[in-house]
């Protein structure tokens, strides 16, 4: 379970109490519309912000389905009843023995203490932002109140400040081919316009 936990939150960036009520219901393993991806329906959060949908990797829709095949529960990650979520405090603690297992009767530090899993949120979050993803995407996607807590996700490189610039003349080019089409279908269709 913890593994999955981990691959969903690693491509959802779900805060670990939104993962944990997720239900059956929340989930389309099909796209939508004009979507390309699954998704997953965030319903419960720490604000309204939190309310989003958010796409489904190919990893984090593979986890899921799997976990759906054998599913006797509402709930994505039951808990020891069918009928309600895991813990937070039981999906801690099987963390915590993964970070400091028992290796010949002693805890070994297999991972830093500071590794905790909504560590996997911001690894996340910080990938979208190497990724060249807007501060306000981000903002969106991780369902923050403000854009001020997306922006330290965002280290623009050069790189991708260049790929900025690629992008706006790619767009200043296909407007500038819509505005000399309008401009020449206008001109054909001009009442004074000479014939030869």
């Amino acid at each position: 379970m913890l593994r999955d936990v981990a691959s969903v939150m690693l491509d959802t960036g779900l805060r670990i109490g939104e993962l944990l009520n997720l239900q059956w219901e929340d989930i389309r393993f099909e796209p939508t519309g004009a979507a390309k991806f699954g998704s997953v329906k965030v319903r419960v959060g720490k604000s309204q912000n939190a309310q989003r949908t958010l796409s489904l990797t190919a990893r984090a829709s593979a986890v899921l389905f799997a976990r759906r095949k054998v599913s006797k529960s509402p709930y994505v990650f039951p808990g020891k009843c069918a009928d309600t979520p895991i813990l937070v405090t039981s999906l801690n603690h099987l963390h915590s023995r993964v970070r400091e297992p028992i290796v010949n009767g002693k805890k070994a530090q297999a991972f830093s203490s500071e590794f905790v899993l909504h560590s996997l949120r911001h690894t996340f979050l910080t990938r979208l932002g190497e990724a060249g993803t807007d501060a306000f995407t981000i903002m969106r996607l991780a369902g923050h109140s403000s854009v001020t807590v997306s922006q330290r996700y965002v280290h623009p490189t050069l790189d991708s400040c260049e790929t900025a610039f690629e992008r706006l003349e790619a767009f200043n080019g296909r407007a500038n081919e819509r505005l000399q089409g309008k401009q020449s279908l206008q001109s054909s269709h001009h009442p004074n316009r000479r014939t030869a």
